[in-house]
């Protein structure tokens, strides 16, 4: 997670899933595993015993994310892309009024737009 090439900037998360929910994750703000579920807990526990398992996590907000940050701040953050709107009228259902005017917005980066 990043919002600029700052390394203080930046956080390290590595995310374990079983199921489509999320078990245990490596955070680089809080340091250590953190487990989400019953079974996490004691994975985040045993995960958070092992020195070289949590010193190399620990690394791993420098060694990959330092190195790749800028490349990925080109990819993503420099990038935008032009909505396209569209406008329609209607007749509401439920309504007095006579018509309504709908419009919306897609497919546009970054979503702050």
């Amino acid at each position: 997670v990043f919002n600029s090439t700052e390394l203080k900037d930046i956080e390290f998360i590595r995310s374990y899933y079983y199921n489509m929910m999320e078990v245990v994750r490596f955070d680089s703000s809080v340091g250590r595993f953190v487990g989400f579920t019953a079974f996490g807990v004691k994975q985040a526990e045993h995960f958070n015993n092992i020195p070289g398992q949590l010193a190399a996590m620990r690394a791993q907000k420098e060694t990959y994310c330092k190195n790749n940050v800028g490349n990925d701040y080109n990819a993503a953050l420099t990038k935008s892309a032009q909505p396209y709107v569209t406008i329609q009228s209607t007749t509401p259902l439920s309504s007095h009024h006579p018509a309504m005017l709908v419009c919306s917005v897609y497919d546009f980066y970054p979503k702050q737009i």
